[in-house]
């Protein structure tokens, strides 16, 4: 199983010596958290900037390490030009296929795979499809289309599709829904990417057992793409980028009471039974360490301490836990 990390900004610059040893120390596979996503990339139409995507490629290959690109189509982070409204069908095929041929090729041959399609599923207990800007300007045919641009501009990368709480069953439904229209017209992805930003104390995991046995059994990869589990208490559920809050509580700014980490540590532990046992391909965590995680600004500003190593890059009780379950399992081969 590979482990990852995502990581932002401009590399290597955005890193401290200390971060780039633990990155360099304990994941094998990077994902860029946002200089790959459509809007960094192509910020204008025709206007492509690579540099720091070119970066992150040169400091994963310096250390023998993949990089998975992350993403070619998101209702979030892309520039609004892109699919918007009156533009007419064949402009926006027009801009989807220049987007995904152009970046793709770019890289071709050089990344592990791509998160082709992001968070394309309504969140909710009803409905299918999220109605996004590329849904309204090209229907229901811009899923296959983007993975076959993706396919036929680079033959060997794998593709993926990546989304939030698709391991809950209605959400999870719908994204088996997806995936079978993607097999009918013959673009079947590699694999399926399930998030995993999950909240301490909440963490369905006969859902997430049965979502890893239900995609498996589709002939998929399946992988953990962006895991945490946040200490902090939030109503917000899901992993929705706009769903902010005003600043609420900040009740761990001092640093995460002892027995929050060893549960956090117990949960981790239980995650990585399952993602084992179910032969898991790779297990991404959404930043190198606490200080880098995104859930310090979302829903709301606060201190957070949800990855396995803290704010000095120090190992947790969650990171010894993950390493013995990794031992057991190596041991009972």
């Amino acid at each position: 199983m590979q482990m990852g990390c995502a990581v932002g900004g401009t590399l290597p610059g955005s890193l401290s010596p200390v971060e780039t040893e633990l990155v360099t120390r304990h994941f094998n596979v990077l994902t860029p958290e946002n200089c790959m996503k459509p809007g960094p990339l192509q910020p204008e139409p025709g206007r492509f900037d690579f540099a720091a995507g070119d970066a992150l490629l040169h400091f994963a290959s310096e250390r023998g390490m993949h990089v998975v690109g992350h993403t070619l189509v998101w209702h979030n982070q892309t520039s609004p030009w892109m699919y918007a409204a009156g533009i007419g069908k064949s402009e926006a095929l027009r801009q989807m296929e220049q987007h995904i041929r152009t970046v793709v090729g770019h890289y071709r041959g050089k990344l592990q795979g791509w998160d082709v399609v992001n968070e394309a599923v309504v969140d909710g207990p009803e409905g299918y499809l999220r109605e996004t800007p590329a849904l309204a300007a090209l229907g229901t045919e811009y899923l296959p289309l983007a993975f076959r641009l993706a396919r036929e501009t680079d033959p060997d990368v794998e593709l993926y599709y990546n989304d939030y709480s698709i391991e809950v069953p209605a959400k999870r439904e719908r994204t088996l829904r997806l995936l079978d229209l993607l097999d009918s017209a013959g673009q079947k992805p590699h694999g399926v990417g399930i998030q995993g930003h999950w909240i301490l104390d909440e963490v369905p995991f006969d859902d997430i057992a049965t979502a890893l046995r239900l995609f498996s059994e589709r002939g998929l990869r399946v992988m953990i793409t962006e895991l945490d589990i946040d200490v902090v208490p939030r109503k917000t559920a899901g992993a929705e980028v706009t769903a902010r809050s005003a600043d609420g509580d900040d009740p761990y700014a001092a640093g995460c009471p002892p027995e929050l980490l060893e549960r956090q540590a117990r949960q981790y532990e239980q995650l990585f039974e399952l993602f084992l046992e179910h032969e898991v391909s790779r297990v991404t965590f959404w930043g190198p360490n606490d200080a880098r995680t995104w859930l310090n600004y979302w829903p709301s500003a606060r201190t957070n301490h949800p990855l396995l190593f803290d704010r000095n890059s120090q190992p947790k009780p969650a990171y010894a836990r993950v390493m013995a379950v990794a031992e057991r399992h190596a041991l009972a081969r």
